[in-house]
C-alpha cells in the first residue's frame, strides 16, 4: 500500500459520495485529513518494525510525534460522540492486535531448519487481518460524518468496506512476502498453509537445503486458496461499498480493490500451469 494512496483516502471518500446531498467540506479540512493519514501511516510503520524485531530506537520518538499530531487533529474536529466511540474502539483494537502479535509464538530456526510450534495459528477469521490497519479508515470515516451521515447501517457498511479491503490487502502482502516472513520466524495466514502442508507430508523444512520444496508447497497448497480468499474479500468489500452508497467505480475501488483483483487474475495462469505438472513433484 503506497503512502500516496493512503494520503488521498479522505479526498477519494469525499468524491465517492458527491452525489449525496450533504454539507460542503472545505478543501483545507480535507487536506488536513489527508495529512493526518500520513502521520498515522508513518507512526504505524515504525511501530510495526519494532514488532518485527527490526525497529530502530532512534525512530521511536519520531513515531510518537506523528501519533500525537494525528490524535490532536482528530480530537479537535468536534465530530459527533458516535464518531469518537468508533474512533476509540478502532484504536483500542489496534493496540490489542499489536499486543497479541508481540505475544505470538514464532518459528525456531536452527541451522536453517524450521521448527514450528506444536499448534499453528488457525487464521479462521481473515477479516481480522485488518485490525492493525483499520485505523487508516478513520480519515475517510471522518469525511462521511462531516458530510452529515447519520445512518448507522450505512456507516457500518462503510467501515466494513475498509475492513474487508484492508484484510484482502494484508493477505496479498503476506502472499508476496511469505518466504521472507518464514525466514524471519514469523507465522502468517499464508505461510501457515505451507507449514501445515509440510507437516501433513512429514517433511522437514530447511531454508538452506532444497529450497524448491518451499515453492512447491506454496504453489500446491497455498497459492490457489489465498487467491480465492482475496477475491472473496474483494467481492464482499464491493457489496459493502454499494450499501454505503459509494459511487460505482469510485477511486477507493479503483485504487484499493481493483489492483488486488488484477494481481490475482495475473497469477492465475501460473497456478493453472502448476496444477498440470508441479504437484507431481511432491
Amino acid at each position: 500500500m503506497s503512502k500516496e494512496n493512503v494520503y488521498f483516502w479522505p479526498q477519494w471518500t469525499y468524491q465517492a459520495r458527491q452525489k449525496i446531498k450533504n454539507k460542503l467540506i472545505p478543501l483545507t479540512l480535507i487536506k488536513k485529513l489527508n495529512q493526518g493519514q500520513i502521520y498515522l501511516w508513518r507512526a504505524l510503520n515504525i511501530y510495526d518494525d519494532f514488532l518485527d524485531g527490526a525497529g530502530e530506537a532512534k525512530k521511536l520518538p519520531r513515531a510518537n510525534i506523528y501519533l500525537r499530531r494525528y490524535l490532536k487533529l482528530y480530537y479537535t474536529l468536534n465530530l459527533p460522540p458516535d464518531f469518537y466511540q468508533r474512533f476509540n474502539k478502532i484504536m483500542t483494537d489496534l493496540e490489542k492486535a499489536n499486543q497479541e502479535e508481540a505475544r505470538e509464538e514464532r518459528l525456531k530456526i536452527i541451522k536453517g531448519r524450521l521448527y514450528p510450534p506444536r499448534v499453528l495459528p488457525a487464521f479462521t477469521n481473515l477479516d481480522k487481518l485488518s485490525q492493525k490497519s483499520l485505523a487508516l479508515a478513520l480519515g475517510p470515516l471522518a469525511i462521511i460524518y462531516l458530510q452529515g451521515e447519520k445512518n448507522k447501517l450505512r456507516i457500518n457498511s462503510f467501515l466494513n468496506f475498509f475492513r474487508l479491503a484492508l484484510a484482502a490487502k494484508q493477505l496479498a502482502d503476506d502472499a508476496q512476502d511469505w518466504l521472507e516472513d518464514l525466514s524471519q520466524g514469523k507465522i502468517t495466514a499464508v505461510n501457515a498453509l505451507v507449514l501445515n502442508a509440510a507437516r501433513r507430508r512429514k517433511l522437514n523444512l530447511n531454508l538452506e537445503q532444497k529450497p524448491e520444496i518451499f515453492y512447491l508447497l506454496f504453489a500446491s497448497d497455498a497459492a490457489d486458496l489465498i487467491a480465492k480468499e482475496i477475491i472473496s474479500l474483494c467481492s464482499l468489500a464491493r457489496q459493502e461499498a454499494r450499501q454505503a452508497n459509494l459511487l460505482a467505480n469510485n477511486k477507493l475501488i479503483i485504487n484499493i480493490i481493483l489492483p488486488l483483483e488484477k494481481a490475482v487474475a495475473k497469477s492465475a495462469k501460473f497456478r493453472a500451469l502448476f496444477a498440470k505438472s508441479g504437484s507431481k513433484m511432491l
